[in-house]
């Protein structure tokens, strides 16, 4: 093996784990119960790690591979951000790669192993190994680049998509505990490849087991039984997955910088609901349609789905059932714009674009831009400045005190070239309340309890960051975001940092004689290795992939 080239750190392991909370994570420490992470946070630096907006997966962690926000990299939720449409497309790989720290690293020479990572599907080829993660068309499929590492890897889940949907908690759970003994088999096989500059995992389990588990483990969560006989599983799993981590470790290098982290927190549910578009109408800017009939129909997939959460999908038996019904259900069902949704297009100033439980979307109707557009272009900044000061004047009645966190023109929040996908307005609540399409006049509402059962978790802004290693400095890291992973990883293998990522080198964290003697250098954008975004999911993998995020309350 070659001699590593001089540079701050020799090799990196990074490791992910989806959803990830110091809300869980310090009482087990405190009970003895998650060795690994207690002597990875009291050796080295740590602290919450600030999400994207929304703090979402597929944005989060597309931010976490390149380093850029969502208005450069262009990923806002897992379907396709399209202004005054309703389109339902789901984005994949090829909107991204190219860019990402993976290829950075591969096109410098250096060896890479990225296994499990969201949104790497499809898989693309680097200089070593890549495992794409969820969301895939199958879980029970493993698909790799190069393709004959899926044979070596093998299936990692026994359930489909479709089977996990209507499983049992219980069997849920063993299909969790059966993915991740596979996947610890396989990473410590991996890790052993001393030619690996950049080892990086994602164990998105943290994430799931969060949304069907938190209410057996959180007295303060909706739908909590102190009988269940699930209690417990959420902190099993935890254990679990900390030993997983130290079986993975035990192959990492003394000299190795060793970073563990979360691309959001997790907390639970709350049972009220805000509804934007009876808040929307109560201002005067959206006109419902005196023709209901299809905001009607999604209210009555929403209500039998809800009715029925553990026993199949009503949207899949709708469409397996009903034939006729299928060009209303893509319309009704699909999509994060609700334009032309129970509203009157041509009576309306504005509109909801869904984003999160926690951050919803407002459109202005810009004539050009939305197919039915009314707001002249002149007049559009009066008409969001107006919207931006409704909002921040908005009470919610039960408390007396203002119902947003924090209200954002979109360019407050992204940059580059995707930002006119964002919303005009960003909305964050206080997670006293989540968003809902609520239909009728009433703008506070509670959220069904059969809908609390089948997700009882949501993500919380504040994620996990331990970084631990030779000339780490011990202690607290403040203020550090996901968005400055990339560059602190590139940083620390001796790589330059492109012009187009956003993201800071967490400096603070390491000795800075260090720092001093490793300064942070500036690179070019590198275009050789950009990837045309002519690639697409056939009618099948997108079924397959979207069962896998309506499982898991994602759309």
């Amino acid at each position: 093996m070659a001699e590593a080239p001089p540079r701050p750190f020799r090799k990196v392991f990074c490791v992910g784990l989806d959803g990830a909370t110091f809300d869980v994570i310090d009482p087990l420490i405190r009970q003895g119960r998650l060795p690994t992470l207690a002597r990875l946070l009291e050796s080295g630096a740590h602290g919450y790690l600030a999400s994207t907006v929304p703090p979402l997966s597929a944005p989060a962690w597309v931010t976490f591979m390149t380093g850029e926000n969502p208005g450069r990299h262009g990923i806002y939720h897992f379907r396709a951000m399209d202004q005054g449409s309703l389109g339902s497309g789901l984005m994949g790989s090829w909107a991204y790669r190219g860019r990402t720290i993976f290829d950075h690293a591969s096109r410098a020479g250096l060896k890479v192993t990225a296994f499990r990572v969201p949104m790497t599907y499809p898989p693309w080829p680097i200089n070593g190994v890549m495992v794409a993660g969820f969301p895939t068309p199958d879980t029970r499929t493993t698909y790799s680049s190069p393709p004959e590492v899926a044979d070596q890897v093998g299936s990692l889940m026994k359930l489909s998509p479709m089977k996990s949907m209507v499983a049992t908690p219980e069997v849920q759970a063993e299909d969790y505990d059966y993915y991740l003994k596979r996947s610890t088999e396989t990473l410590v096989e991996l890790a052993q490849d001393a030619e690996v500059d950049l080892f990086c995992y994602v164990n998105s389990l943290t994430d799931w087991i969060a949304h069907k588990f938190w209410r057996f483990d959180d007295p303060n969560a909706p739908g909590y039984d102190p009988e269940a006989p699930q209690n417990g599983l959420l902190q099993e799993f935890y254990e679990k997955t900390d030993a997983s981590l130290g079986a993975l470790l035990e192959e990492a290098p003394s000299d190795a910088l060793v970073m563990v982290m979360s691309d959001h927190g997790t907390g639970p549910r709350t049972e009220r609901r805000f509804n934007t578009n009876a808040w929307l109408t109560s201002l005067g800017l959206l006109a419902p349609s005196e023709v209901r009939g299809r905001l009607l129909l999604s209210t009555l997939v929403r209500r039998a789905k809800e009715a029925v959460p553990n026993k199949t999908s009503m949207k899949q038996w709708l469409w397996k059932k009903a034939p006729p019904l299928r060009g209303v259900l893509k319309k009704s069902a699909g999509g994060l714009s609700s334009y032309g949704r129970g509203m009157d297009c041509s009576r309306s100033r504005a509109y909801r674009m869904s984003f999160h439980d926690h951050v919803e979307g407002v459109n202005i109707n810009l004539m050009g831009r939305e197919p039915e557009g009314i707001v002249a272009p002149e007049d559009y900044e009066r008409e969001r400045d107006a919207l931006v000061q409704a909002a921040r004047a908005t009470v919610d009645p039960s408390t007396g005190e203002a119902v947003f966190q924090e209200v954002f023109k979109r360019e407050e929040l992204y940059e580059g070239e995707h930002a006119d996908r964002a919303p005009d307005v960003i909305l964050v609540l206080k997670p006293v309340c989540e968003f809902g399409l609520g239909s009728g006049k009433q703008i506070f509402s509670t959220v069904s309890s059969s809908r609390l059962m089948r997700s009882s978790a949501t993500h919380r802004p504040e994620g996990i960051l331990s970084i631990a290693g030779p000339k780490v400095v011990p202690g607290r890291v403040d203020g550090a975001r996901l968005i400055d992973i990339p560059a602190t990883i590139l940083w620390a293998l001796g790589l330059p940092i492109p012009p187009d990522v956003d993201g800071c080198v967490l400096t603070g964290a390491f000795d800075p004689e260090l720092v001093a003697q490793w300064p942070i250098r500036l690179g070019e954008r590198d275009l050789s290795n950009e990837q045309s975004s002519q690639d697409a999911y056939s009618s099948e993998e997108e079924k397959q992939l979207a069962a896998h995020l309506e499982d898991l309350g994602y759309i």
